[in-house]
C-alpha cells in the first residue's frame, strides 16, 4: 500500500493513501480550503504528484484526489470485524509511531465536530499520544487490507482543553467505494479458527449475499432499520445468517417466525409482532424473519413503512428479513438479496480444506464431495446441504477414525 501526505507547496495539510488507480483518498477537511492545482501527493517514497480534480463529501468527511500518474499499487479492501486488530502505517512526521489498535464497535453513529450525523468505525489505540492530529486521512488497515478512512479524534470529557482519548473514529471503505463509485471490490474476512470456520455451516458459502448485505449495512448512515428480501423458505439459511452476522455487529436476538399468510396477510397483526422490541434493540440487536410468499406488495410496503415509523433510529440495528417473493416482488424499500445457492465447487473446496485440516490423504476429497453431492442431488437444495454438511461436521467431532475409514473405502 502507498501512504503519503497530502500538501500545499512546502505546507503540509494531512494523510492520505492509495485507494485505487490514480485515486488517493484523505479526510475531507484535510484539503477542504484548496483547489486541486494548489496541491500534490508526496508519497513515502518522495515521489511527487500533481493533484487534477478533488471530489468531496464533508456529510462522511473524505475526499477523494485524481493525482495525474497511474499508481500501479493499490490496496485490497474489506469490511471490518468486532475486534480485528488494526493498523496505521502513516506517520506525520518521521519520529512519529504507528498508530495500532482493536475494532470496537464497527457501525458507531455520532454527530462529528462539523455536526453532521455519520456512522463510523470506533477504534482503540493502544499508543497514547493526547493528540493525533496529522493522521488524519490515513489509510486503517488490517492484515494489510484497508477497512477504513481515518476521519477524527475524540477529546477527553474533562474539560475543554484536555487532550485527545486514545479512541478515533474511521469512516468504513466501503462506504467510501459506493459514495465514490470507485467500483473497487470490498472483502469480507469472516473471523474463526480456520477448523472452527470450516466446522460450523453459519460460514459455508453464500458470499454474494452475506456480502450485499454487509454494503447495504455501510450505506444505512445512522439508519439502523433494514430490510432484506430474501427468495428462500429456509429457516436455517436466517439462522446462519444470524450465527454469521454477530462477528459484525454483537449480540443478535433472533425473533420467533411469522408467516404473513397464517395471519391473513393483516399488515397490523404483524406489525404488533415486529415492532415490540425497543426496549430490546437499547442493548442488542434484533432479527425478526418474516415470510412473505404469497402476500401482496402492498402489504409488505405498509409493514416496512409501519416498522421504519415506530423504530425510528434504535441504538442497535433492526432487521427484517422477508422471506419469499410477495406478489407483485418486492416493494422500493426493501435490499432484495441474492437467491441463497450453492455449487458443487463449493463442497469441493469444503471437503477439501477440512481433509487437509485433518491430515488426511487429500485424494479422499474428491471421493467425500461425490458422496455428499449424491446424497443432497445434483441440485444442492439449501436446506438438504445445511443437513449433509451438519452430518458430516458431526461425524468429523465425534467420529473421526471411522469417517476416514468410510473415505478410504469410498477413494479405494
Amino acid at each position: 500500500m502507498i501512504d503519503g501526505r497530502i500538501v500545499a507547496g512546502k505546507t503540509d495539510l494531512g494523510s492520505g493513501f492509495v485507494l485505487t488507480d490514480r485515486i488517493v483518498a484523505t479526510a475531507a477537511h484535510v484539503v477542504r480550503k484548496w483547489r486541486p492545482e494548489d496541491l500534490a501527493f508526496v508519497t513515502a517514497a518522495g515521489v511527487r504528484l500533481a493533484v487534477e480534480h478533488i471530489e468531496r463529501d464533508i456529510t462522511i468527511d473524505v475526499a477523494t484526489l485524481r493525482v495525474a500518474e497511474s499508481l500501479a499499487v493499490v490496496p485490497p479492501l474489506r469490511h471490518a470485524l468486532l475486534h480485528d486488530e488494526w493498523r496505521v502505517t502513516a506517520q506525520p512526521r518521521d519520529h512519529d509511531a504507528q498508530l495500532t489498535g482493536k475494532v470496537t464497535a464497527v457501525t458507531h453513529s455520532i454527530v462529528n465536530q462539523g455536526g453532521i450525523d455519520m456512522m463510523v468505525l470506533q477504534l482503540h489505540v493502544a499508543e497514547v499520544l493526547r493528540d493525533y492530529r496529522g493522521y488524519s486521512g490515513s489509510a486503517v488497515t488490517v492484515e494489510g487490507a484497508v477497512i477504513g478512512v481515518l476521519v477524527e479524534q475524540v477529546r477527553e470529557r474533562v474539560d475543554a482543553g484536555a487532550g485527545a482519548a486514545n479512541v478515533l473514529y474511521a469512516v468504513p471503505v466501503a462506504r467510501v467505494v459506493g459514495r465514490f463509485k470507485l467500483g473497487a471490490a470490498v472483502k469480507r474476512s469472516d473471523r474463526a479458527l480456520p477448523v472452527r470456520q470450516l466446522l460450523d455451516t453459519a460460514y459455508f458459502d453464500l458470499d454474494l449475499l452475506k456480502t450485499a448485505i454487509l454494503d447495504a449495512m455501510t450505506a444505512c448512515d445512522r439508519q439502523r432499520v433494514i430490510v432484506f428480501g430474501v427468495d428462500a423458505d429456509e429457516q436455517a439459511v436466517v439462522e446462519n445468517l444470524c450465527a454469521w452476522l454477530r462477528q459484525y455487529v454483537g449480540d443478535i436476538d433472533r425473533q420467533y417466525w411469522l408467516d404473513m399468510s397464517a395471519v391473513l396477510n393483516s399488515v397490523d397483526t404483524a406489525a404488533q409482532a415486529v415492532t415490540r422490541y425497543t426496549a430490546v434493540l437499547r442493548s442488542r440487536n434484533v432479527i425478526c424473519p418474516v415470510s412473505v410468499r404469497g402476500t401482496s406488495a402492498g402489504a409488505v410496503a405498509e409493514l416496512v413503512q409501519r416498522v421504519r415509523e415506530a423504530y425510528g433510529r434504535p441504538d442497535h440495528w433492526f432487521m427484517l428479513f422477508l422471506l419469499g417473493v410477495p406478489d407483485g416482488g418486492y416493494p422500493d424499500a426493501v435490499t432484495a438479496l441474492p437467491r441463497p445457492q450453492f455449487a458443487h465447487r463449493d463442497v469441493q473446496q469444503w471437503a477439501t480444506h477440512v481433509i487437509s485440516s485433518k491430515h488426511w490423504p487429500r485424494h479422499l476429497a474428491e471421493a467425500w464431495t461425490s458422496d455428499i453431492v449424491g446424497r443432497i442431488g445434483d441440485d444442492l437444495n439449501v436446506r438438504f446441504t445445511y443437513e449433509e454438511l451438519t452430518t458430516c461436521i458431526t461425524r468429523v467431532r465425534h467420529e473421526p477414525d471411522e469417517l476416514l475409514s468410510d473415505l478410504e473405502d469410498l477413494g479405494a
